[in-house]
């Protein structure tokens, strides 16, 4: 009975039974919004239709890809490939070993469908031919009067570090999840961060690992400079400091990573200085205020008694009575600011930088308009074992069908009164290259090419 289970876990049919699960489990993530991974996506699902989310919530439809079943089915897998890995073993330690039991009679041995016959010139001595073999890299055993040959002989190798490469995946995915942090952080240029959690945005709220700790990274942004062309945006250069005074690039496609963690560029604001100061011009507040603006949309703020919605124009200009820009280079940057108390607005007009809007005896200034960022923050520790797994499978695959194992057997004999070198070969692969790649061996061995 357990024979019979066992050689049932590591069959084919069960390999190909486990990969279809799993393949419709991923199916069933990409079409319903996963909390991990689409939560802003899953939390607007969740206000909009709570009751069929609680539902998927309660059948663990929306954390699917660490639910009980897909662990179950990943444990399974990894079971059936731990008993294949464990049957193929012995098979693959037979094969690369070398052994005098080898040496065959190439003219009767089975398994080998190359077969053929050389004459040989009389001058030519059989020891030579030994050494012709192993100089194009064959691995001889015996000698002219029967012989046994493997070309890549540890290529049977590559097959076992091919499915243990799938541990490390398995090992570095897991890793990954539990200590994954994922979150999202505001930071205007000349701000600095020390990597305190209650820095991070509220909405989404970050996540954290299950092991370990939030990132502890330590930078200043010391520069943050927008590129534009011709109306469209092209990039953005964002410098950071570490604490040990080392400075960093960010860039759309250049993180910055540090200790397992990447700070990834996500969006721009702008960040203006506003000062507010009464009839007697005195200062009553002020502040970096960080705006959402570029997209053409207003954003809403608070300073002192006020609240102000503010309009931004990067290159502001007046077009038939109504407020415009004419690009999105910042060549002439303005907000355009509604002033409210108590739910009604009491003032409104134009501020450009270094200008003032004066309302109800307040003068509300603006000082500076740097930017600011979103990094989009994650870490994960599984990564590096991830990247090894993967890259021992590629080279399990490449030493696998490019470095191909190829065996002859052969042997120096008289036939019809003359010498001929009568040999068999086979191939695991490209075996219409492999015979073509023996006959022109040989050929050159026995002076016939």
């Amino acid at each position: 009975m357990l024979n019979k289970l066992i050689k049932y876990l590591s069959s084919l049919r069960f390999t190909i039974l486990l990969i279809c699960l799993l393949a419709m489990i991923f199916a069933v993530g990409l079409w319903i919004p996963q909390q991990r991974l689409l939560k802003t996506i899953y939390l607007q699902w969740q206000k909009n239709a709570p009751g069929l989310v609680a539902f998927l919530d309660a059948l663990g439809l929306t954390t699917i890809y660490t639910s009980p079943i897909t662990i179950t089915l990943w444990l399974l897998f990894f079971l059936n490939l731990s008993l294949v890995l464990w049957q193929r073993w012995p098979i693959i330690k037979s094969r690369i070993t070398l052994s005098d039991a080898k040496i065959a009679d190439p003219v009767t041995v089975g398994g080998y469908p190359f077969r053929s016959s050389y004459p040989l010139p009389g001058d030519l001595d059989s020891e030579k031919i030994i050494g012709l073999l192993r100089k194009n890299r064959y691995t001889i055993l015996g000698d002219a009067s029967g012989f046994y040959g493997v070309k890549n002989r540890m290529a049977p190798v590559a097959f076992m570090l091919f499915h243990l490469s799938f541990f490390l995946i398995l090992l570095g995915g897991v890793v990954s999840v539990y200590t994954e942090f994922v979150g999202y952080l505001d930071l205007a240029q000349g701000e600095s961060f020390q990597g305190e959690l209650s820095r991070y945005n509220a909405s989404p709220q970050p996540k954290m690992p299950e092991i370990g700790s939030p990132p502890s990274a330590s930078f200043t942004v010391k520069s943050i400079v927008p590129r534009v062309v011709h109306n469209t945006p092209t990039g953005i250069s964002v410098l950071l400091v570490d604490s040990q005074g080392q400075k960093h690039d960010v860039d759309i496609n250049r993180p910055y990573s540090t200790e397992h963690t990447s700070f990834v560029f996500k969006h721009l604001g702008v960040s203006p200085l506003f000062v507010l100061k009464d009839a007697s011009g005195k200062e009553t507040g002020g502040a970096y205020i960080k705006l959402d603006v570029l997209q053409r949309k207003p954003d809403r703020f608070v300073l002192g008694p006020f609240s102000y919605t503010a309009t931004f124009y990067p290159d502001y200009v007046l077009e038939g009575g109504k407020r415009a820009t004419r690009s999105m280079e910042f060549n002439n940057p303005v907000f355009f600011i509604a002033v409210e108390q108590a739910g009604k607005k009491i003032a409104e007009g134009l501020v450009p930088k270094n200008g003032a809007l004066e309302f109800a005896g307040y003068r509300l200034e603006m000082r500076d308009m740097p930017f600011w960022v979103r990094f989009y923050v994650v870490k994960q520790r599984g990564l590096s074992i991830l990247y090894a797994g993967f890259a021992i499978a590629t080279i399990g695959v490449i030493w696998r069908l490019l470095f191909y194992r190829r065996e002859i057997v052969g042997a120096v004999r008289e036939q019809d009164g003359a010498r001929c070198l009568v040999v068999a070969g086979r191939s695991e692969y490209y075996k219409s290259l492999a015979e073509d790649e023996f006959t022109k061996l040989f050929k050159d061995i026995s002076g016939n090419g």
